[in-house]
């Protein structure tokens, strides 16, 4: 035979989260609604930075990523530049970017 849990569930209280990070806005230096090769460069080379002095795992991997940095910015536009054209739009980009534009 089978044997059927229930559970009584009690909502205690409801918060806001953290306000959301848009990351788009971030990254987007110039605010023209797309991102370069340069201004995904240069934020990858900032949040990068800000890691590579951390300790252990975390510190190495931020190193190695500063080396491969070219790399990464190419896969990144493969992947989101749809149409190919050196630019990821706001609609094309598939990170956190909050419509509130």
């Amino acid at each position: 035979g089978g044997a059927t849990l229930l559970f009584d569930v009690e909502l205690i209280r409801i918060e806001e989260g953290p306000a959301p990070v848009n990351v788009f806005k971030q990254i987007d230096i110039d605010s023209d609604m797309a991102l370069s090769k340069e201004e995904i460069s240069s934020y990858l080379r900032q949040q990068v930075e800000s890691m590579k002095d951390a300790e252990g795992e975390e510190g190495e991997e931020a190193r190695k990523m500063l080396e491969d940095q070219d790399k990464l910015v190419e896969e990144i536009f493969t992947t989101e530049d749809k149409n190919n054209d050196g630019l990821i739009t706001h609609d094309e980009f598939s990170g956190p970017k909050h419509d509130e534009l």
